[in-house]
């Protein structure tokens, strides 16, 4: 049997996330005489199915009613999560790479054609990297205004605006890198300028951001592998360094 810090510690993850699975039913544990929570080999296993489930993306919910389909097929399960994580990593392989070539090009190597910075990322991608993760955002944000004001606007864009969009926030992130990439401190007011064009990009494209909004997306940059691999394609670190900016901009403009 393990304690709930003895599985943690096991499977790499926090007792706060063991605490949320066991309230949402998802893992529950035994409880010992003393009210503290057991978990057994058994539970162990489970887990393993729930966090890779969850480095897919899958919402909880999800996970729950595939581990209690009847009968779970444990097996089965773990050759779609190969596949699954295979093809996870192959594109973000691919941005690794884009990453480098970045890289390569900002240290005086061979240059890159602005098209080469979304190798990955392209239109078809983007969209079909967002309908994979559509459930998950739906889950998160589904209610609010901003997604709902965001949803409106996406769906009348055509393949062209979005190409469009997108060498905008090429142009906007381009100052941010030379920034970066030349030491010049966050709070240096061209990179606060630099920060306040991306604010008003997507307030004037997306939905209305406010700097609490603001200040959480720069947060999620950092926390969110996935939009960690989006700045950090352009220069290693760019991610961090562009939530910084963001959180001094937000403290100065409130």
């Amino acid at each position: 049997m393990y304690t709930i810090q003895q599985l943690a510690t096991l499977a790499g993850t926090t007792t706060r996330t063991l605490r949320h699975y066991d309230a949402v039913g998802l893992l529950v544990a035994e409880r010992d005489a003393n009210g503290y929570r057991r978990y057994s080999s058994h539970d162990a296993e489970r887990l393993q199915s729930i966090l890779l489930y969850r480095s897919l993306d899958f919402p909880l919910e999800t996970i729950q009613a595939l581990l209690e389909a009847e009968p779970f097929d444990r097996t089965r399960a773990l050759e779609e999560q190969v596949t699954a994580l295979r093809a996870k990593a192959a594109y973000f392989a691919t941005l690794a790479e884009t990453a480098e070539s970045t890289l390569t090009s900002l240290r005086g190597g061979i240059s890159m054609e602005d098209k080469s910075l979304f190798n990955g990322l392209s239109f078809d991608e983007l969209k079909a990297h967002e309908a994979k993760h559509e459930p998950e955002v739906v889950e998160r944000w589904g209610e609010s205004e901003a997604y709902k004001t965001s949803r409106t606007r996406a769906d009348k864009r055509s393949k062209e605006d979005w190409e469009a969009l997108s060498q905008q926030q090429v142009d906007l992130v381009k100052p941010l890198v030379d920034l970066f990439t030349t030491g010049v401190p966050v709070e240096d007011p061209r990179v606060q300028a630099a920060v306040q064009a991306n604010h008003m990009f997507i307030n004037d494209q997306f939905y209305d951001c406010s700097l609490d909004m603001f200040s959480g997306l720069g947060q999620m940059y950092v926390m969110d592998e996935r939009f960690t691999a989006f700045y950090d394609k352009y220069a290693p670190g760019l991610a961090v360094y562009y939530n910084d900016a963001i959180q001094h901009y937000c403290i100065t403009q409130s």
